[in-house]
């Protein structure tokens, strides 16, 4: 059993003490009056649940506040009372949770009689003393024997009930004071492992128009289920201290295009902080172990453009498909990390799927770039030609770039060259003059005819 106990330092403790028997009040997913949920990229979530709970008034109670979620990190709990927030003090918290099991509750009955039924047809009756999941060991009732049974041997055991202290839902155990007496509105707010959610995209790609539907995957293995949940999601990637919490169990879907006239629930973006919040137009229900889809954004129709790009001394030439997230383009939302998949109809006006890319927050007015695979009939290949060492402080190379172009198409293709930090071109050769980013990439833009290879070169100098 996991338990973890706080202390709240409450001067008037002593003072507050009745001298009247502690009462125990149990509330479970039926007192629930309204749940919200903000689920992260990180595998976390924000849990705010309220429920109506009738509390005593004028001494210590005992609350079992059950039906969290088994992934709950329990320092990170806050409870109110919404109804009188100044005459409700939490003054101890305890997080109770026993995975249901003959381990478990047999380690709950050490020193309580117990009845074993072997495979033999033997009957024994005593106190338990040990249980080590090997074998048993109880003084047997009358003789005061101590008999150690094999696991293996055992039938069936026979217990008088539940231990009571065996909690079989997590629950959260409370002493507290409320000073108010009925019912109370509580807010229990907590943060918990085991909720996530991503993004898919899926596109329709006809050569300059890429159609867009956006999903949004979410992934409950909390331990609990939500009912009619208001539901808000987190894009951006929120600072943690890791401690190996809560890995994600490995789970496998596909979300296929959606129709115009499929109706849905909607998410409204906003921006929050230095994230973007999206809140659901509508409570949602999602059970544990489950992955649910839900649309993210309408479908969107972005003009972008199709490129091939070489990066020299690669083995393959790569298929490109770009634009920039501008509302000019179509689009111009902030687009959470995801996965795009890219779709296209082929002669027989079927759709077949081309390729897939991962992109990172995206936020507008920026460029996205999705890499579709490599493109078959194109071919690059790159040599040094010559390596030469001018002085101490000065070498050159001549590098050669080979392209063909082995399709029935006109094709466009970035040739990138990534100069080093003290690296130069000197001269070309059958090629202009590149372009050279920020980064010291060096671009050549190639134009190459169907069924024709072209073979260029340049100098790099590098001065220490």
């Amino acid at each position: 059993m996991r338990k973890i106990i706080f202390l709240l330092p409450v001067i008037t403790f002593l003072a507050c003490q009745s001298a009247q028997a502690q009462t125990v009040t149990k509330s479970t997913i039926a007192d629930q009056a309204a749940v919200e949920v903000t689920v992260y990229n990180s595998n976390l979530g924000l849990v705010k649940d309220t429920r109506k709970i009738k509390l005593p008034t004028g001494k210590e109670n005992e609350l079992q506040f059950m039906d969290v979620a088994s992934g709950i990190m329990p320092v990170t709990v806050h409870a109110k009372s919404l109804t009188a927030p100044d005459k409700f003090t939490v003054l101890e918290q305890n997080y109770e949770y026993d995975l249901a099991g003959k381990a478990q509750i047999l380690n709950k009955y050490i020193d309580k009689k117990v009845d074993i039924f072997t495979k033999d047809n033997s009957h024994l009756t005593g106190i338990l003393k040990f249980y080590d999941g090997i074998s048993f060991g109880l003084i047997e009732e009358g003789t005061n024997r101590l008999i150690v049974a094999d696991n293996d041997q055992v039938q069936l055991i026979q217990l008088a009930e539940l231990p009571p202290n065996f909690y079989t839902r997590p629950t959260l155990h409370w002493n507290l004071l409320a000073n108010k007496a009925g019912k109370h509105q509580l807010q229990l707010m907590y943060l918990t492992g085991g909720l996530s959610w991503d993004v898919t995209y899926n596109t329709v790609w006809d050569g300059h128009i890429l159609a867009l539907n956006s999903w949004v995957t979410i992934t409950n293995n909390s331990g609990k289920a939500f009912n009619n949940v208001h539901l808000k999601l987190i894009a951006g990637d929120v600072n943690r201290v890791r401690k190996g919490y809560y890995d994600t169990a490995g789970r496998g879907y596909e979300v296929m295009l959606k129709t115009a006239d499929q109706a849905a629930p909607s998410f409204e973006e906003k921006a929050f902080h230095d994230f973007h919040m999206y809140t659901l137009d509508q409570p949602v229900t999602f059970a544990d172990k489950q992955t649910k889809q839900l649309e993210l954004y309408p479908l969107q129709n972005i003009t972008a453009s199709q490129f091939y790009e070489y990066n020299t001394f690669a083995s393959s030439v790569l298929s490109i498909i770009k634009f920039k997230n501008t509302e000019a383009n179509g689009i111009g939302k902030p687009l959470p990390k995801g996965t795009i998949k890219v779709y296209k109809k082929d002669v027989d006006n079927n759709l077949e799927f081309i390729g897939e890319d991962s992109i990172n927050h995206t936020s507008k007015n920026e460029e996205v770039r999705i890499n579709t695979g490599s493109a078959f009939d194109l071919v690059g290949k790159t040599i040094v030609k010559d390596r030469k060492t001018i002085s101490q402080y000065i070498s050159q190379r001549t590098i050669q770039v080979t392209l063909r172009n082995n399709s029935n198409e006109k094709k466009s293709i970035d040739v990138i060259h990534n100069l080093g930090t003290n690296a130069k071109i000197i001269s070309v050769e059958n090629v202009t003059q590149p372009t050279v980013d920020e980064y010291n990439n060096a671009t050549f833009k190639i134009n190459i005819a169907p069924n024709q290879e072209i073979i260029f070169s340049f100098v790099e100098r590098t001065e220490y």
